[in-house]
């Protein structure tokens, strides 16, 4: 069998003909697209760029030297265990076994934690998390709810593949009204599809005028413009069967958004069937799986990111000071591990603050800008060679299925050889 960095495009798409194919490029993880439609281009910028990575996987390097992938770990493991304080992120392309193989090694080198996730860089994020939500999965949102109510939602993000998705098919009722809260409509306004202006610095005063309403309670006075929104969108949740709430995680800085909508969201659950979706809006976070990295980390490390030190007894969680993009820029780490893709943030920091910086990077894409002191594990191509699972951000399980050979290592085995490096170089280093 031919070396995977000879194989064409064409004959890897070949090889998976007739699957079905799950595109990680984002948190909606489509599971709908065909071979035919990687050729042809998917309609999505997000989901081609995914998919453009795996033409050929990169060998890997040391200083930009290929080098076999033997030494290249050794050497990784070397830098790791000498640098001061390690960060280890990316994450969100890979699949959910890597994460926990990521999460063993953070622990073993005592490294700071972040997947890049919205929350993690917000200041008000534990706040927010214990409020809770009332949530479902994107299906229900499709087959159920009568009316969506979009809530400072951009266009221009990846909220068109969701509304493809889940708002235009026809619900179980036969007919879905939409409502557009924000400075632009995500859907060209008709009466079935409304759309209120509201500028940011209102939407908490919004949110808590229409829970007043639905609860029959005062609430103080603002502008008489807001308060007959507030009457309107009433109105149409007093005709609706079923609504669903969607907005955005990374458009709200402050979390104040997010808190409001819980609020809201629990209150209409009382009187009929509602739920709150959130999605990153970010239109390049590196991969799909934000959720999965979240929780994984929650689950081992007790935070979903922002962690200054990875303990399995329990780790900080410091949102908005040990965040990657933070810690790179404050030149507060002095190694960076980074496991599949890289995000566009932490892209643009490393351009920035990591010139003197080892840079460790466990991935299927090509060197990274110039750093002098840079190491790549090449893997297999995430989109197209690597099995396992990633989560789905309303908590659905989606499995990648392979339709492609390689003969590089998958980025399991080769971040669990990292691991096991780390694991004989520790020992040896202890070793009188």
């Amino acid at each position: 069998m031919k070396s995977s960095n000879n194989t064409t495009p064409d004959a890897l798409l070949d090889e998976g003909h007739g699957k079905p194919i799950v595109c990680g490029g984002c948190e909606l993880l489509c599971e709908d697209l065909t071979t035919q439609s990687i050729k042809s281009g998917t309609g999505c910028a997000l989901s081609d760029n995914w998919f453009s990575h795996g033409e050929l996987q990169p060998e890997s390097m040391i200083n930009g030297k290929k080098v076999p992938l033997t030494e290249a770990i050794n050497t990784a493991a070397q830098r790791l265990l000498s640098s001061r304080r390690p960060l280890i992120t990316g994450l969100v392309s890979t699949t959910i076994d890597t994460i926990q193989i990521a999460c063993t090694l953070a622990e073993k080198l005592h490294a700071a934690v972040d997947a890049n996730a919205p929350e993690t860089a917000i200041l008000t994020a534990p706040t927010a998390i214990r409020i809770g939500d009332v949530t479902a999965d994107f299906e229900e949102l499709r087959d159920r709810a009568d009316l969506a109510i979009f809530w400072d939602c951009s266009p221009s993000t990846n909220f068109q593949p969701f509304i493809k998705r889940f708002i235009r098919p026809t619900p179980q009722n036969n007919f879905r009204h939409t409502i557009s809260i924000g400075s632009t409509s995500l859907l060209p306004p008709t009466s079935h599809n409304l759309h209120f202006a509201v500028q940011k610095d209102d939407l908490v005063s919004l949110a808590r005028m229409v829970q007043a309403r639905l609860e029959q309670k005062a609430s103080r006075k603002l502008s008489s413009d807001l308060g007959n929104i507030a009457d309107k969108i009433k109105e149409s949740i007093d005709n609706a069967l079923c609504i669903g709430i969607i907005s955005s995680k990374t458009a709200d800085q402050t979390g104040l958004v997010s808190w409001s909508l819980s609020h809201l969201t629990r209150s209409l659950a009382h009187q009929k069937p509602s739920f709150g979706i959130r999605l990153n809006a970010e239109a390049n976070v590196g991969g799909g799986n934000c959720a999965g990295a979240s929780t994984v980390c929650t689950w081992r490390l007790g935070a979903p990111g922002a962690i200054p030190f990875a303990s399995n007894a329990g780790s900080e969680f410091l949102p908005a000071e040990t965040d990657a993009q933070r810690l790179i820029e404050r030149e507060e780490v002095d190694c960076i591990l980074i496991i599949g893709r890289i995000p566009s943030r932490i892209e643009d920091s490393m351009a920035k603050f990591a010139k003197q910086k080892t840079v460790i990077h466990v991935s299927d894409t090509f060197p990274l800008p110039e750093h002098g002191n840079s190491i790549r594990l090449g893997c297999a191509s995430l989109s197209h060679s690597t099995e396992g699972d990633m989560l789905r951000s309303d908590g659905r399980l989606i499995s990648l299925q392979p339709f492609a050979t390689s003969q590089q290592s998958s980025i399991q085995k080769v971040l669990n050889d990292l691991l096991d490096q780390v694991t004989v170089e520790t020992r040896r280093r202890s070793t009188p």
